[in-house]
């Protein structure tokens, strides 16, 4: 599978709006952006979607004009790659330390909780023992890092 591309956070709101358009033209994302109270230029808007196309983020329909922008990657991969880059890069990998902190900070309202427990049961419910065990490996990455070694 193709990993998405790096984006900036101006070119993710953009890709939001092509996301909730489905396809358009840049009016019409900047007109979605504007809905979302994200007012931009044109040219601004213009320029972001014309960065997309280059990295590969948006395709772009240049048979008609004006031309007409389509995101090339679900939205669902987008955010899934963004939130592994976050939890490695802010949380050295540990996605139990960014569900606990989340859980600990007290933003997250009973009905949240009790939904993310839903997940959870249907996720042990589902494995069938295929998921790697990741204690094991931070547990050795633990010890490298005491030893001096890089993770």
């Amino acid at each position: 599978m193709t990993r998405s591309p790096d984006l900036t956070h101006a070119e993710l709101r953009v890709m939001k709006a092509l996301w909730e358009l489905d396809r358009g033209s840049v009016a019409e994302v900047r007109a979605e952006l504007g809905r979302r109270g994200q007012e931009l230029a044109y040219t601004t808007v213009m320029t972001l979607l014309g960065r997309l196309a280059t990295k590969g983020a948006a395709a772009v329909d240049k048979t008609r004009e004006p031309f007409v922008y389509a995101p090339a990657f679900r939205r669902e991969s987008v955010l899934r790659d963004r939130l592994r880059d976050f939890v490695r890069e802010v949380f050295d990998g540990k996605a139990d330390s960014l569900v606990l902190n989340l859980v600990e900070d007290a933003s997250l309202s009973r009905a949240e909780l009790r939904a993310i427990e839903r997940q959870i049961a249907d996720a042990e419910k589902n494995d069938k023992g295929d998921r790697p065990d990741k204690s094991d490996k931070s547990d050795k990455s633990d010890k490298s890092d005491k030893k001096g070694g890089k993770k």
